[in-house]
């Protein structure tokens, strides 16, 4: 069959009227398939039984076999089936180019009664070698000789459901991909925590503060001022987790503390240093989830991307006593809309 493109988008949706000759090939290749199947169940039944070393029951189910397959290719030729029974001589061998030539197994009707284990399972594997020939030979009938417009349109139709399912696989796929690796910013919130020092990292639920981080600010500048109260007033170390989302770049220009009299008693800005770290690198802790841009220059202010969903920053620093606000400046921007420099 000679399938055109064409086929595919302007050939009918419904199924096909057969003609009475069309009608008659569905027919007998219905015939067919129910035939071959029953062969093939019958193999099945063989192989169980010789593996259960049922040696008797085997012979008796072979020799139903081989009246099986020499008519069904009678049938298949249009020949006159042979009675259960009766002589096999009569019965002409059809050339065949396969390795295994099919219906060797008619050497051993005679003496099936008499014949070893072993064997049987020689005659099996000439049964199979000959299902195997019948199933190519009906499969090379039912794409030629036997072809009507109803295998025309069932081609159609598979190959319209396997393109269907894979431009909807390729757009799922696609979908998912496109929102891991370009994701979207979502309202969310920055958490500071506080701990004692570089030698007592520990971080609790009751050292947090947080704020909104909204999406409706991306791109621009905001400062966010976070109140402390009295049990977080003293502490040496900073956890920073700047928002709760991967794959979105963020730039923190400067930290602030302050004290309950409004006097700044720590200040630090996060810029690129000569070497092409964040300076004062020996501050940091510890970074988590988080890596720097490319191509910064020195005295930049240094832009991160979140790589997880939980990113940290984690800063030491000496022991800070009555603080009573901590400030950030920031500005975040979803990572995939920042023009490459």
């Amino acid at each position: 069959m000679k399938l055109r493109i064409r086929d595919l988008f302007f050939s009918p949706w419904k199924p096909p009227l057969l003609t009475n000759p069309e009608l008659e090939f569905e027919k007998q290749k219905e015939i067919q398939k129910k035939g071959l199947s029953q062969l093939e169940s019958r193999l099945e039944s063989i192989e169980l039984l010789l593996t259960s070393d049922k040696w008797e029951d085997a012979k008796l189910l072979f020799h139903q076999l081989t009246y099986d397959l020499v008519n069904f290719q009678l049938q298949r030729t249009g020949q006159k089936e042979i009675p259960f029974g009766a002589n096999l001589s009569s019965f002409s061998i059809p050339e065949s180019d396969r390795k295994s030539k099919p219906f060797r197994f008619l050497e051993f009707s005679d003496k099936l009664s008499e014949l070893k284990n072993t064997e049987l399972d020689k005659i099996l594997t000439f049964a199979i070698d000959t299902y195997e020939f019948l199933l190519e030979e009906s499969n090379k009938e039912f794409k030629s000789r036997l072809m009507t417009t109803l295998d025309s349109f069932r081609l159609i139709k598979r190959i319209r459901i396997l393109l269907v399912s894979l431009v909807f696989t390729f757009s799922f796929v696609s979908f998912f991909y496109y929102q891991y690796k370009y994701p979207v910013m979502k309202d969310q919130s920055i958490k500071l925590y506080t701990f004692v020092s570089k030698e007592n990292q520990q971080t609790s639920e009751s050292r947090v503060v947080s704020l909104p981080v909204l999406k409706k600010d991306i791109g621009n500048w905001v400062e966010y001022e976070f109140p402390l109260d009295e049990s977080m007033s003293s502490f040496g170390g900073l956890r920073i987790d700047p928002l709760e989302q991967r794959g979105i770049r963020f730039v923190l220009d400067q930290i602030s503390i302050w004290d309950s009299k409004g006097k700044e008693i720590y200040s630090k800005r996060i810029i690129v240093s000569p070497n092409l770290l964040p300076e004062d690198y020996q501050d940091f802790l510890k970074i988590v989830d988080v890596k720097t841009a490319s191509k910064q220059m020195p005295g930049e202010i240094v832009e991160m991307i979140t790589t997880g969903s939980d990113p940290q920053i984690q800063l030491v620093f000496a022991t800070l006593n009555d603080a009573k606000i901590i400030k950030l400046k920031m500005k975040y921007i979803e990572a995939h809309k920042v023009k490459k420099k």
